[in-house]
């Protein structure tokens, strides 16, 4: 099955993006990459597209790298507070169960 593309603007060259979740969506993506290469390009004291595209996607690559470890550590966190929750249940528990 062949993903739908929406033809639009990126960066300055018109391409055929896949679109991810709707059209809105994926021109809100498209802005963003061209903002991050414009952002970059004017950087530069030089032209070079393909080392800016290059740039652009190692920018975006760290960014989700990023969001990833703080993802992971939100995991780990939650997880050790479940533990503990978990624990005082269990605590709780035995005081009610104890004999008086």
């Amino acid at each position: 099955m062949t993903k739908e593309t929406i033809l639009i603007k990126v960066a300055g060259t018109t391409l055929h993006v896949p679109i991810y979740g709707d059209a809105a969506a994926t021109s809100e993506i498209v802005e963003q990459v061209t903002n991050r290469f414009r952002e970059i390009e004017a950087s530069s004291d030089r032209i070079d597209t393909q080392a800016f595209a290059l740039l652009t996607a190692v920018s975006f690559a760290a960014a989700l790298a990023d969001e990833q470890a703080a993802a992971q550590e939100d995991t780990k966190d939650i997880l050790v507070a479940l533990a503990r929750i978990q624990q005082s249940l269990q605590d709780l528990l035995e005081d009610l169960t104890a004999p008086s």
